[in-house]
């Protein structure tokens, strides 16, 4: 029988010191947010848009946090007394925390994608969220800053 043991992958994805040319990437688990309402399968929309007010974002877990659908703003105008499960986006478009902002922004470029994205782990437990925005402009910030080299 095969035990089996995390490599350098499942180091990064759970934000563990880097070394090397890892250390100059900007991965989006180090800029995700953390802040973004979750909900139950079996809560009531009318209950969710009260608690969400404010946020055009939910993201449905079960009850170990795992990612199973998304609401966006079409979703949570739905009937107020559906619930989470009959009305949500099953199986939304996650990413890994050791993505870079490049790779990111390429694929949310690619699927044209405006708003967020989901950070979970390799289990699909929800780290984070990082919009377009934000991304776009972390990046243009880390590329106009200085690099520190002397002349």
């Amino acid at each position: 029988m095969l035990d089996y043991v995390p490599g350098k992958t499942a180091w990064y994805e759970d934000n563990q010191p880097r070394e090397g040319k890892a250390v100059d990437e900007i991965w989006i688990g180090d800029v995700a947010g953390s802040d973004v309402p979750t909900c139950s399968l079996t809560e009531p929309i009318g209950d969710i848009r009260r608690r969400t007010e404010g946020w055009d974002t939910c993201v449905v877990v079960d009850s170990k946090g795992i990612v199973v659908g998304l609401l966006r703003k079409k979703e949570l105008d739905a009937d107020p007394r559906a619930t989470a499960e009959q009305v949500m986006r099953p199986g939304p478009k996650t990413f890994r925390p050791n993505v870079t902002l490049q790779e990111l922004l390429k694929s949310m470029r690619d699927h044209e994608i405006q708003t967020n994205s989901l950070v979970t782990t390799a289990e699909g437990r929800l780290l984070g969220v990082i919009s377009r925005a934000d991304a776009e402009a972390t990046l243009a910030h880390e590329q106009a800053a200085p690099t520190g080299t002397d002349s």
